[in-house]
């Protein structure tokens, strides 16, 4: 089986941390840096030979964009307002910039806006579509490619 093997087929609930932002980390007393770990969760892909990509997302007013996913994936709203539509609890969540989304194996989503939204995300998939090419291509010819 490969990371993009759908392993559930009811509908599993978000998980949604809202505010979660870089504004809200403290630097510990006398430390000019610092980490804030978000959400640990054991993966549920289950391939031996796993990706981890990440990149934008970007959506304007319109339709109702779903999605169903058969991977993991978290998004952080960094500007505008997404909405979605949670298929299986049925709650619509606003997201607004600092929101952290995780969406779990088997998660079905309808994504919407009333304006425009933009998030950075993580997932455990290959690309699908790159972004800035262009600039991955300048990588330093000692970097591995994966």
């Amino acid at each position: 089986m490969s990371c993009t093997d759908l392993y559930t087929v009811a509908p599993v609930p978000l998980t949604i941390i809202k505010g979660a932002s870089h504004a809200h980390l403290p630097l510990p007393q006398g430390e000019n840096g610092t980490v804030g770990d978000i959400l640990e969760l054991q993966t549920n892909t289950k391939d031996e030979k796993c990706y981890i990509t990440s990149g934008f997302y970007r959506i304007v007013a319109g339709p109702a964009r779903p999605a169903t996913y058969d991977f993991e994936e978290a998004k952080l709203v960094l500007r505008g307002e997404i909405d979605i539509l949670d298929e299986a609890t049925g709650v619509a969540h606003h997201t607004v910039p600092g929101d952290y989304i995780y969406f779990h194996v088997g998660s079905k989503v309808q994504f919407s806006s009333q304006s425009e939204g933009f998030a950075f995300y993580v997932v455990t998939r290959p690309t699908r579509n790159p972004h800035m090419v262009d600039r991955a291509e300048q990588l330093s010819p000692n970097r591995a490619r994966l």
